[in-house]
């Protein structure tokens, strides 16, 4: 039972992540930034990479205010590519929103 508890919580984190790449996605075009285009689209590939990967994820969220997303444990390499993916994304969507 312990594993199917940790597989659905898994999914939820998987879904959880890619839903705030997508947000950040629909943000930038509603508001014609490129920036927040750039940084959901380095949250969807992260969450690619650690699916592929086969991380475990567990969804992270408040009740609190609009926050969501998940926390993914996967495999030393593809925790750097991905940590790589992010950065290089939110330094890139960072100087286009300060343009």
């Amino acid at each position: 039972m312990n594993s199917k508890i940790k597989l659905v919580l898994s999914v939820v984190g998987y879904i959880l992540g890619a839903a705030a790449g997508v947000t950040a996605i629909v943000v930038g075009a509603m508001q014609s930034e490129a920036g927040y285009i750039v940084i959901g689209i380095a949250f969807l590939a992260a969450v690619v990479v650690a699916f592929i990967a086969g991380a475990t994820a567990s969804p992270r969220g408040s009740v609190s205010g609009p926050k969501y997303g998940a926390k993914f444990t996967p495999p030393d390499w593809a925790w750097w590519v991905a940590v790589g993916i992010i950065v290089v994304g939110m330094v890139i969507g960072g100087i286009l929103l300060a343009l």
